[in-house]
């Protein structure tokens, strides 16, 4: 036989389940609906290495964008449920970076990583004068307020470095001989220079392919005579 529920027992579940609501946690400053960022600082950062003296043509170059956001968060009834600092450091993404040089201007370009890979040897530097080129500047720009610079020094023995390297390099292979390759070769090695050895070297193998003869003379010659 069913028995009606009294009503003071109504009332109490009715008072268990309003505490029990009651009771549920609530975040603090409620659930953010709306989210502002406010841009406080914004920097670009080149990094050039600690030694800021150039002892060799080639140096690793990576810049960096940093940016400082203000971040505030509203609720449902527009009141501020957080207020924070956001830091962000991101890569210079596939940017210009302009190089200085006796008041000429070259554009270098940074990859995916922000790194652009400098390199006084390649081909849109050998006119300048390495005998007097004392510094080189490096300057990364987002914007007329946003602009990073960094100076390198050029040492004197770089300098001299460059000035033979230049014609062990770029002048007409096909006006000289054999001999004078390998002594080209051996002389970039012996500078230090070896990825320029190593690209010349491969350079006369190409050009040189279609004579399998002077291919063969040339090389004899190099094994005849190896790399210090």
């Amino acid at each position: 036989m069913r028995h009606p529920m009294l009503p003071w027992a109504l009332w109490l579940c009715a008072g268990l389940t309003l505490v029990g609501c009651s009771s549920q946690p609530q975040p603090p400053g409620g659930v953010a609906t709306r989210v502002e960022r406010e841009l406080v600082s914004h920097n670009l950062l080149i990094d050039a290495g600690e030694q800021l003296v150039l002892t060799s043509p080639q140096r690793t170059i990576r810049v960096t964008e940093q940016q400082l956001h203000r971040v505030t968060e509203f609720d449902a009834r527009d009141r501020v449920a957080n207020s924070h600092e956001s830091h962000q450091s991101l890569p210079w993404d596939d940017q210009p970076v302009i190089l200085i040089a006796e008041d000429r201007r070259f554009t270098l370009r940074t990859n995916h990583d922000g790194v652009v890979r400098l390199n006084l040897l390649d081909e849109q530097f050998i006119d300048l004068d390495f005998t007097n080129l004392r510094t080189i500047q490096l300057v990364a720009r987002a914007n007329p307020t946003v602009v990073a610079e960094q100076t390198l020094l050029i040492s004197r023995e770089l300098r001299a470095v460059l000035r033979e390297a230049v014609a062990l390099v770029y002048d007409n292979l096909e006006e000289s001989g054999v001999e004078q390759w390998v002594y080209r070769i051996h002389r970039l090695n012996e500078l230090g220079l070896e990825e320029e050895s190593n690209q010349l070297e491969n350079m006369l193998m190409v050009l040189t392919i279609a004579d399998p003869e002077l291919q063969y003379e040339f090389l004899q010659a190099l094994n005849a005579d190896p790399r210090p």
